[in-house]
């Protein structure tokens, strides 16, 4: 089996943790006190107070009783999961390309991160996270816009992508407008050979794209790093058999795609349909 890459402590869970553990000093108990008093393991506790794993709400409560530390450790909580706290996967990923020398992507729904214009990725998050304030769809909208800096840097990476036709077609939210300028955003990089780009035809013979979307990373100093994308976000994976299905299937896919040139007129004439209905 793969192994998820661990991810770095959130910040603001360390900071809980820190708290959790001064309350329980003062309290003079021990770890395995307090997990008796939870019925946890003694594992869970100190994975609380070393920000390693999250403090569910309920317990944040049932802390504050058995150290009678008058609702601090509450407040902690409510700090640590505020809602302008951006996922980590997000910045993550932003890490990775950076870093990355070649970037390897595909995505069966929608255009990736890399390419999206500003309007397509707001009704993008949108749609697909009605539970996001207008602030967080912000930071998140300025954050994938740094993101594509990479495109423009001295030394980009070499980026390919391969799509499937109906992610020329689908709204998000804004409608046709916001969809005749993405296109018109790929239709530019493609031009400006920032991008290879790939479409695969709706008339395509089955192929392992139901797989679900993911990305190849490659770096000039280390292994190739896979993702692959759910619905709370990406997990990132560095298992060598797992790494190289995600090559051979990207592989098979460029080969089940149009050629670029091709790719880049079918994405035209689709501008043109659009442009038609105006």
């Amino acid at each position: 089996m793969g192994v998820v890459m661990a991810r770095k402590v959130d910040p603001k869970h360390k900071r809980l943790g820190r708290k959790v553990s001064s309350a329980r000093g003062a309290a003079g108990m021990t770890q395995t006190q307090v997990s008796q008093a939870l019925r946890v393991m003694q594992s869970t506790v100190s994975s609380w107070e070393c920000g390693t794993r999250r403090l569910p709400v309920e317990q944040a409560e049932r802390l504050d009783e058995l150290f009678g530390s008058a609702g601090a450790i509450q407040q902690a909580w409510n700090t640590a999961n505020a809602p302008d706290a951006l996922p980590p996967w997000y910045t993550e990923v932003g890490q990775l390309e950076r870093e990355a020398i070649e970037l390897r992507e595909y995505q069966p729904v929608i255009f990736p991160g890399l390419v999206q214009c500003e309007a397509y990725t707001r009704g993008l998050l949108a749609d697909s996270g009605p539970w996001f304030s207008s602030a967080e769809i912000d930071q998140m909208v300025s954050l994938r816009m740094r993101r594509q800096k990479v495109l423009t840097d001295k030394h980009p990476p070499l980026v390919s992508m391969v799509v499937e036709e109906a992610v020329l077609r689908r709204n998000v939210r804004g409608g046709r407008k916001v969809l005749e300028a993405q296109i018109a955003r790929v239709l530019k990089l493609i031009d400006e050979e920032r991008i290879r780009f790939q479409v695969v035809p709706s008339g395509a013979e089955c192929h392992p794209g139901g797989s679900g979307p993911f990305c190849l990373y490659t770096f000039p100093d280390k292994p190739t790093i896979a993702s692959a994308e759910h619905m709370k976000g990406e997990a990132l994976m560095d298992d060598m058999m797992q790494v190289q299905h995600c090559a051979m299937l990207f592989g098979v896919l460029q080969s089940e795609a149009l050629p670029p040139r091709a790719s880049r007129d079918l994405i035209r004439k689709v501008k043109e349909e659009l442009d038609g209905e105006t």
